[in-house]
């Protein structure tokens, strides 16, 4: 009988419940882990419905609010967002699909559990509503005891695809399917009629195959879902999981009946559920044995060798070995717990000819009831150890060799019918390091108890061993270890390896619990880029991560891409050769400018830039990847120079940086203008966010103007710039550089981890926020110019917001606060952003006010470390030599314009230079006298003020020093580090 739904008790945050973090999210729905101040005791669930969708399944939550295994809803949050939060019941044992994957249950406990899932679907039945997308990890485990079936409890949840029966008014065709465990009946026809009680019931089945099979993943062996419904609609069933009781197996099979009239209905399958008496079959608990070859051994220990002290082994226990006949070779004995597989011993017995495989001499003989493998002894241990230690030279050229070698083998192996199972750092033997000399590094693949032949069919055992789920492919996860193993999820592996080895062996999904791994993988997540990883390589790991099996790099395919690598392909000038340096503009925080000439290049539209500190070469990297992007400044190649310093040329600007020019009033753009700068900048992010990077310093100073007009957006270029903080999208990045945080424009959740972690998209969508408040308040700096950066920080900390820009667009102004929340899972990303941007209505009442600044204190103001890649800054001196930015396109031309500013190569000072109407030279402004004593036709001209820089690096790090005061070197910089 439909009810209405009752009304939900309102709490208050911080009054009723405390929300305390982030867990999980997507478009529609956010969720927080919270505790309860009053009315409860413990934790709870803050549940923020978002868009239509999640207002949508807010509705079903409050209508199924009644029934011991339905999720409990204690009540609403209010909020000032008007955001539908519900305070839900926490489930401390996770969903059911991660629970059986850590451990699987018993089948009495399953049979208990089916019963809850049958009662509660019965009563959602019973209010003419389908769940529409029932399966194991939307069911809640409550209670576990393994012991006591009945004590067990479990609750369903996420009502996203729920519909009333028989719904007209919803579009079918619309919503999501979940097409592995969806009735055949929908996927032939995706209309309102075939959403009933018996598709429901179609998808308990699977439900109940799922959590019989340990959480394995309905046709686990096709990755494409699309495949999957073919091969559903060509009636192939599921197999039978192993141990599956009969009774149980036919009641799956009446839930999967082609026609749903035959199929039973909740009230009925829980009926069928209480007559089924199962008998756990008990673990039959395996007896540590050892092995015997069928040839006999040939060798027995303290006879041929000797078994000394212990090596080190987490899987498997290595110790050092000295032969006792005569022979030279350096071995190590492995202590095997258990007797080898057969697919091992294969290894041993037959990849015996590829010099990248270990060397097996035999097994040995014992009285100590182990079983001792004899091996050669990789003098250097293995690869990931030595990564992590720092103990070898692990440069890109390196590291290519090493991924070469590991290649063979496993060319050599797939070759032989079989794969290795278990690729990893710690599974690569080094036996000969040379950083020099390339041809000499040696490294050799050892560990075979992983295992198997070539063949994706095959089905093993569950007593098998299983490799690190942290290597394993996502069609190995779907199986749960039981299927799928092939060259092609070997690639996978590959992959995770060469990561591994390009992060200085650091574990992948480090700190993350198992089933977040395995959701992580199983939903196509990668990890994120090594900070030190080249980006021909990173090509390559991509390439084995692709989801469907069949398209990822063959190893044959990998071998060719490595030796297609070419390290020094974005070399494209030759210092002295094809391009000449010449005089310094200025530099700072270790990047300097010069004029140069080079082949094929108009003098006046490049620039030389050498970078001069611990990750040049890694910022360089970044400069050549990202420069094909029309919004980010065009980098034209790596100079090659015999002085050992990183210098590259890039393109140019006559304007110069886009928060100087708005200081000065050089530019005095309207909102419009200014949207149409930001949608720029945003399209730039947009791109830099798809190569998995953050840029890590958005800020005005690091926009370049190419073009620029007050009134005709279509007349607008900037490009972003300054890669001196960028990183990987990696929130476990630890910022170990020795650069300052850009206090004023960083994430709040940097300055809380002070210089260590938290560097995401949602970071940069922060400092885009504040970049966006800088460009609207005439390029103030945000929190004050002449505030120190530390007193800055604390502000921040204690909560202090950038004020409201008086007159601006409220719409404008909201996307604003919602990118300067404080939870960045909350902020928008910036393919969000820009479509919110794209709906700002821009009226001509909304202008832009004057700042506050005044204009006396405008010169002196900081200038944030303003960009010095212009040709001549734009003229501001004179009121006869100002330009009208207002109404025309700004392009300066240096041989019309009588007086320009530049940087003097001693001083880094701005200096005013003017031509000389006489002679024709360009001549600084304080020699004026000295040259219209010469010419006699010279007017003297004022020298402009120049803009004063934020404190600098000596400043930002000891603020306490008398130097922060007293900063002698005061030049605009180019980019800000």
């Amino acid at each position: 009988m439909l009810r209405q739904p009752k009304e939900l008790r309102k709490y208050q945050n911080n009054v009723d419940v405390c929300r305390d973090r982030y867990l999980s999210g997507k478009s529609d729905r956010r969720i927080y882990h919270g505790h309860w101040l009053k009315h409860h005791v413990g934790p709870c669930i803050f549940t923020e419905m978002i868009n239509t969708i999640g207002q949508h399944e807010a509705f079903f939550h409050r209508q199924l609010n009644n029934h011991q295994n339905i999720i409990q809803t204690y009540g609403e949050l209010e909020n000032v967002d008007n955001f539908v939060i519900y305070i839900q019941e926490f489930a401390p044992y996770g969903n059911l699909a991660d629970s059986l994957y850590e451990e699987p249950l018993p089948q009495t406990v399953l049979l208990e559990i089916f019963l809850q899932i049958a009662s509660g679907m019965s009563y959602i039945a019973s209010q003419a509503i389908v769940h529409g997308d029932l399966t194991c990890r939307n069911v809640l485990l409550c209670r576990n005891d393994l012991n006591q079936a009945r004590n067990n409890l479990v609750k369903i949840t996420d009502f996203r695809l729920a519909r009333f029966l028989n719904d007209s008014r919803l579009d079918a065709t619309k919503l999501l399917v979940s097409k592995r465990y969806c009735a055949l009946e929908i996927l032939r026809c995706n209309i309102a009629s075939n959403y009933t009680e018996k598709s429901d019931i179609y998808s308990m089945g699977v439900l109940m195959w799922e959590a019989v099979s340990n959480s394995e993943v309905p046709y686990s062996h096709i990755a494409d879902e699309n495949a999957v419904v073919r091969i559903k609609l060509q009636d192939v069933k599921l197999e039978r999981p192993k141990n599956c009781d009969d009774q149980m197996w036919t009641l799956m099979n009446q839930c999967w009946n082609d026609k749903p009239d035959l199929r039973p209905n909740f009230n009925e399958l829980n009926i069928c559920l209480t007559t089924i008496q199962l008998t756990d079959i008990p673990e039959i608990q395996k007896s540590r044995s050892t092995y015997e070859p069928a040839n006999g051994f040939p060798y027995e220990l303290n006879v041929h060798v000797t078994k000394k002290d212990l090596l080190g082994g987490k899987f498997r226990q290595i110790f050092e070995a000295e032969w006792l006949i005569d022979d030279r070779r350096a071995i190590v004995l492995i202590a095997i717990n258990d007797a080898p597989t057969h697919n091992e011993l294969l290894c041993y017995e037959n990849l015996r000819r590829c010099q990248y495989i270990t060397e097996t001499y035999g097994f040995v003989q014992n009285s100590i009831g182990i079983t001792l493998l004899l091996q050669e002894r990789a003098p250097h241990g293995h690869l990931q150890e030595l990564l992590e230690k720092k103990s070898m030279v692990s440069s890109t050229e390196v590291l290519i060799s090493i991924f070469k070698q590991i290649t063979e083998a496993m060319i050599y192996m797939i070759d032989n019918k079989m794969i290795h199972g278990d690729l990893r750092c710690a599974n690569v033997l080094v036996f000969q390091m040379d950083s020099l000399n390339l041809d000499k590094n040696l490294i050799k693949l050892s560990n075979f108890a992983f295992a198997r032949p070539d063949n994706p069919d095959l089905t093993y055992d569950d007593a098998l061993p299983h490799p690190p789920l942290e290597y394993c492919a996502p069609e190995i996860l779907r199986s749960v270890g039981r299927r799928n193993y092939s060259n092609f999820s070997e690639s996978y592996s590959m992959g995770v390896l060469m990561w591994q080895a390009c992060s200085q062996g650091r574990l992948p999904y480090q700190g993350l619990s198992i089933r977040h791994i395995r959701e992580k993988n199983l939903r196509g997540d990668i990890l994120p880029r090594p900070f030190t990883c080249d980006r021909q390589i990173w090509a390559i790991i991509k390439g084995c991560w692709l989801m469907d099996p069949k398209s990822r790099n063959s190893f044959k395919t990998i071998k060719e891409k490595l030796f297609k690598i070419d390290l020094r392909s974005s070399f494209r000038f030759e210092l002295d050769v094809n391009c000449t340096k010449h005089d310094r503009i200025h530099g700072k925080y270790g990047r300097t400018f010069y004029n140069v000439t080079a082949r094929g290049y108009d003098k006046s539209s490049i620039v030389l830039v050498e970078l001069n500190s611990d990750t040049s070469e890694r910022e360089a990297s970044f400069y050549i990847e990202l420069s094909s992007f029309p919004h980010i400044v065009p980098t034209f190649g790596l100079v090659r120079n015999n002085l050992g310093i990183t210098m590259l040329i890039q393109e140019r600007t006559q304007f110069g940086d886009l928060r100087t020019l708005l200081q000065t009033k050089q530019f005095v753009p309207s909102l419009r203008i200014l949207l149409k700068i930001f949608l720029q900048i945003i399209d730039a992010m947009i791109y830099i966010v798809s190569k998995d990077l953050v840029h890590g310093d958005l800020r005005c100073a690091n926009v370049l103007m190419f073009e620029m007009n007050s009134s005709e957006p279509q007349k607008i270029l900037s490009k972003l710039t300054n890669f001196g903080l960028t990183c990987t999208n990696d929130k476990s990045f630890n910022n170990t550089r020795q650069t300052p945080i850009p206090v004023r424009y960083c994430a709040t959740e940097i300055l809380q981890t002070h210089d260590a972690s938290m560097y995401s998209e949602s970071a940069d969508m922060y400092s885009m926020a504040t970049l966006m408040w800088q460009a609207s308040s005439q390029g103030e700096i945000p929190y004050g110019f002449d505030t120190d950066d530390a007193i800055v920080r604390q502000r921040r900390l204690d909560g202090e917001k950038l004020p409201k820009i008086a007159g601006f667009p409220e719409g404008l102004w909201k996307v604003m606060e919602e990118s300067w929340s404080e939870t960045p899972e909350v902020r928008p990303s910036f393919t969000v952003l820009k479509q919110l941007l794209q709906k700002v209505e821009i009226r001509d009442s909304h202008t832009l006010p004057q700042s506050s600044v005044s204009p006396s204190s405008r010169n002196s103001m900081p200038s944030d470390r303003q960009n010095g890649h212009t040709l001549n800054a734009v003229p501001s001196a004179k009121k006869d030599n100002q330009l009208n930015y207002q109404n025309s396109s700004v392009k300066p031309d240096p041989i019309q314009t009588s007086s320009t500013n530049k940087h003097s190569p001693a001083t880094d000072e701005p200096q005013s230079f003017f031509i000389c109407d006489k002679c024709g030279r360009e001549v600084p402004t304080q020699r004026t006298a000295i040259h219209a004593a010469l010419c006699q036709s010279v007017k003297a001209i004022s020298t402009p003020k120049s803009l004063r820089p934020e404190p600098g690096l000596c400043a930002r790090v000891c603020s306490c020093l008398p130097c922060f005061n007293n900063l002698k070197d005061r030049s605009p910089t180019y980019q800000t580090t």
